[in-house]
């Protein structure tokens, strides 16, 4: 398989605003400075804990979860999917995401299940081969 250029990477990055893929979410955005916060969608959360930093298109979760990223991360964490399937997800669609906030293409391939969810005895009969 060939690997994917950085130049691409950094165009995804760069391109596809955080800030639409977090609303396309569900989650509601309020300003704090030059962040904007919000409930984190991958965990839990009573409290906004999710911190989008638009003008650098990052974000990081400051509770339970404590993951952050770029787009790219968001999308691999939503989806569930790898590294590969969430730059061919935004590269397939990032028109569609920055211009309508829609999510990226909705994925055909089986999600991944969360870690230690295998070990917790999670997943009985379909996760077997």
């Amino acid at each position: 398989m060939a690997r994917v250029p950085e130049a691409e990477i950094e165009r995804l990055k760069a391109g596809v605003p955080l800030v639409s893929l977090a609303e396309a979410a569900g989650v509601e955005l309020r300003p704090a400075g030059a962040d904007l916060t919000g409930r984190c969608p991958f965990h839990e959360d009573d409290t906004p804990s999710l911190v989008i930093s638009p003008g650098k298109n990052l974000w990081h979760c400051l509770g339970a979860c404590q993951a952050g990223g770029s787009v790219i991360d968001w999308v691999m964490r939503a989806e569930g999917v790898s590294f590969r399937h969430a730059v061919e997800l935004l590269r397939d669609s990032p028109a569609a995401v920055s211009a309508a906030g829609a999510g990226p293409k909705r994925s055909t391939v089986r999600k991944l299940a969360p870690p230690g969810f295998l070990e917790a005895g999670g997943c009985r009969r379909s996760c077997r081969r």
